[in-house]
C-alpha cells in the first residue's frame, strides 16, 4: 500500500519546524528530508526515522522497525501528531547524519597532474588522463599509448622525472 499524499503534507507540516522539509516520491512511498539530507521514510502512511544516538534520547518510545521488507530498521515514529515532539525528534537526528552520500567516480576525482616540463616529479597516484597523454605526444610523437607497462612503470616510480618517463616508454614493449 502507497502513503496518501495527503499523509505524507502531514507528516512535512509537522516537521517543519526543524527546518526545510521535502520528499521524494520512492515506488509510491517517500524519503523525507530536512535541508537536503535525508532523515527518513514515509511508507505505507507511517514515519520511519534514521536510527541515531542522539534521536534515540529524544523518543518516548524506541521502537525498531523495518519501513518495507527487506530495509535496515529505522525508528518507527507512531505519534505523529505532536508537533514540538517531531521537530525535537528531527532536530537531534539531523547532527548524526552525513551531509552528503553522493557516490562520485574515482577518476574524476582524484587529481589530474600535467606537468609542464620534463623535470617536473611524477606523482605519487598518478592518472593517466588525455591532458597527460597529450603532454607525452609532444615529447614522443603521435604514436604515443598509455600501454600498460607504461602506467604500471609511472605508478610504480613516483618521485622521478617526466624525462625518465619518456627514456623508460622508449625501452618498454
Amino acid at each position: 500500500m502507497a502513503s496518501n499524499p495527503d499523509f505524507v503534507q502531514f507528516i512535512v507540516d509537522q516537521c517543519s519546524g526543524a527546518g526545510d522539509i521535502t520528499v521524494r516520491k520512492m515506488m509510491g512511498d517517500y524519503c523525507i528530508y530536512c535541508d537536503g539530507t535525508i532523515f527518513g521514510l514515509i511508507c505505507d502512511n507511517n514515519l520511519y526515522v534514521k536510527p541515531t544516538y542522539t534521536g534515540a534520547a529524544v523518543l518516548k518510545e524506541v521502537d525498531m522497525r523495518s519501513p518495507y521488507p527487506g530495509a535496515k530498521e529505522h525508528f518507527y515514529i507512531g505519534d505523529v501528531d505532536d508537533r514540538e515532539y517531531l521537530t525535537a525528534l528531527v532536530r537531534a537526528t539531523m547532527p548524526s547524519l552525513s551531509k552528503t552520500k553522493t557516490r562520485k567516480n574515482p577518476m574524476v576525482t582524484r587529481d589530474k597532474f600535467v606537468p609542464s616540463s620534463l623535470d617536473d616529479f611524477i606523482p605519487k597516484g598518478i592518472v593517466c588522463s588525455q591532458e597527460l597523454r597529450a603532454f607525452f605526444v609532444r615529447y614522443l610523437g603521435d604514436g604515443f599509448r598509455f600501454r600498460v607497462g607504461f602506467q604500471k612503470w609511472l605508478n610504480e616510480n613516483a618521485g622521478k622525472t617526466f624525462r625518465d618517463a619518456v627514456e623508460a616508454y622508449k625501452t618498454l614493449d
